[in-house]
C-alpha cells in the first residue's frame, strides 16, 4: 500500500519534518493507536522528556509490529509534551521513527498530562491495505 504524502503548493511549506496531507488508498483499514506515554515495555518511566518520547515512539512501533506493520503505515501523529525537549535529540528520534516518510503531524507543548510524571503522549493513526497480514 502506498500512502500519498503531499505538501500542496497553495500553503506554506511545513515548518518541520512532516507532510501537510496524507491520502489513504480506498479500502484500507484504519488503525487508531491510543496515546502512548513514556513508559517502556517493562513499565518503567524515565525522568527525561527525551527518554519518554523515545519510549512512546517505540511503543507505537511495537503496536504496529503486533499488526504486521511498521512505521511507514503511519499517516498521522499527534504529540503532546509537558516539558521542552532538546531539539537535536527530537529531530534524531523523529527521523528514525518515520524513516524519511514523515506523516501529517501535530506537536504541542501542554501544561501537563493526565499524571504529572508523564511528560509525553503520542497518538498515531495508521492504514493497512485489506490484503496485508495482521
Amino acid at each position: 500500500m502506498t500512502i500519498q504524502r503531499k505538501n500542496p503548493a497553495n500553503v506554506a511549506p511545513p515548518v518541520g519534518r512532516y507532510h501537510h496531507l496524507c491520502i489513504i488508498p480506498a479500502g484500507s483499514e484504519i488503525l487508531a493507536i491510543a496515546g502512548q506515554v513514556g513508559v517502556d515495555a517493562q513499565g518503567n518511566l524515565p525522568d527525561s522528556v527525551e527518554d519518554q518520547l523515545q519510549n512512546a515512539l517505540d511503543n507505537v512501533a511495537r503496536i504496529l509490529e503486533s499488526e504486521g506493520l511498521d512505521t511507514r503505515a503511519v499517516f498521522k501523529v499527534n504529540m503532546w509534551l509537558a516539558r521542552e525537549i532538546d531539539r537535536e535529540r527530537y529531530v534524531a528520534m523523529w527521523r528514525a521513527f518515520h524513516r524519511d516518510e514523515p506523516p501529517a503531524t501535530m506537536f504541542a507543548y501542554v501544561a501537563r498530562l493526565i499524571r504529572p510524571e508523564y511528560l509525553v503522549e503520542v497518538e498515531a493513526w495508521a492504514a493497512r491495505s485489506p490484503q496485508a497480514g495482521g
